[in-house]
């Protein structure tokens, strides 16, 4: 590896280290009097509970979803595609919270586009990270 490459990963993961090392299901989460998770940066991401009580209600009695939802920015995708991480529940869950009539898949995984992403952002500011691969 030549020292370009090296800086290119070093960037990467400065820009990526506010991305959650786990994410936890909302019951969990709902249950902890501060609910966070550490990142992968060493920092701290916590969760506004009202936030986490208010997307409980959209999603189906029974069932779970992992957060905080992960977008990540894919280029080779084009331009404006976020992978959304985790699996179908995250991107069902996702669907839900915006009133999407469909979700899209692909081989890297179910994804979505930034106005849809910046949307959920605005709506659950705590419950969504962005990174970059």
């Amino acid at each position: 590896m030549n020292d370009l490459d090296e800086w290119l990963k070093h960037e990467l993961r400065m820009i990526n280290s506010s991305l959650p090392l786990h994410t936890v299901p909302l019951s969990t989460l709902l249950s902890l009097d501060e609910p966070c998770v550490k990142t992968i940066g060493g920092g701290v991401h916590y969760f506004d509970k009202r936030e986490l009580e208010e997307f409980k209600k959209i999603i189906p009695k029974g069932f779970d979803v992992s957060l905080p939802l992960i977008f990540i920015k894919r280029k080779e995708l084009g331009e404006g595609v976020y992978v959304i991480k985790g699996g179908k529940n995250e991107a069902e869950a996702f669907k839900l919270a915006l009133g999407l009539s469909n979700i899209h898949k692909s081989a890297e995984g179910y994804y979505t586009y930034r106005p849809f992403v910046i949307e959920f952002l605005k709506r659950y500011q705590t419950l969504a990270v962005i990174g970059i691969y």
